[in-house]
């Protein structure tokens, strides 16, 4: 044992109670870093430490720091969720699929059906063609539709119908002044779909049918 050991130890009762000068506690803390001895020795008297109330502060101001910066941290996590909860709602709401207001968009003066070159073919011009997707039903004879009442009959079918679509955000953002379009889009053939006696547009909203063909 080196006499530097020796004064360190005659100091470590004092550095272990915080009563030691600065320098003192300076010369024990580096001490202690190479010699194992006395840093178990410390160690032993660390059971009876008693923490000075100006260190004691110097925690609980370190403490109350910390638990400011996770609450600031917490309430930002917390603002950053909630946000792009409302932003994914947002976009979900605008990107949902609505049926096209029948009156807005002159439906039943736009859409039709014609009969020609032994088929059948749905014609969709002015405001109504600017819809997104077109939905299909089927009906039976019982007056049920395909996907939406649990009791149609696929063994009495007896009409096609269709509803135009679009996203809410198209619905929104309609300009009666813009420009228009038509297309032909062909249903079914008579000679292969010879149970099918009607085409009709359906308003899903009201569960109503408009009847746009029937066969001869």
């Amino acid at each position: 044992m080196s006499k530097n050991c020796d004064m360190i130890k005659d100091l470590l009762p004092l550095y272990a109670d915080d009563i030691c000068s600065e320098e003192s506690r300076k010369a024990v803390e580096e001490h202690i870093k190479s010699c194992p001895d006395c840093k178990v020795e410390l160690e032993k008297l660390g059971k009876n430490v008693v923490v000075s109330p100006q260190k004691d502060a110097n925690v609980l101001k370190r403490i109350k720091k910390r638990l400011r910066i996770e609450k600031i941290v917490v309430s930002i996590i917390s603002i950053m969720a909630v946000c792009g909860i409302l932003l994914y709602g947002l976009v979900y709401f605008i990107n949902e699929y609505e049926s096209m207001d029948m009156e807005k968009y002159k439906i039943l003066e736009n859409v039709s059906v014609s009969e020609h070159d032994n088929a059948v073919w749905l014609d969709i011009k002015g405001y109504a063609a600017s819809f997104d997707i077109d939905v299909l039903t089927l009906s039976d004879t019982n007056g049920k539709h395909l996907g939406i009442d649990d009791d149609f009959d696929s063994e009495k079918k007896n009409g096609y119908g269709i509803t135009l679509k679009q996203r809410k955000i198209d619905d929104f953002t309609f300009n009666p002044i813009g420009s228009l379009k038509s297309f032909e889009m062909k249903i079914f053939d008579l000679d292969e779909k010879k149970d099918m006696m009607k085409v009709f547009y359906y308003d899903d909203i009201n569960n109503k049918e408009y009847i746009l063909w029937e066969r001869d």
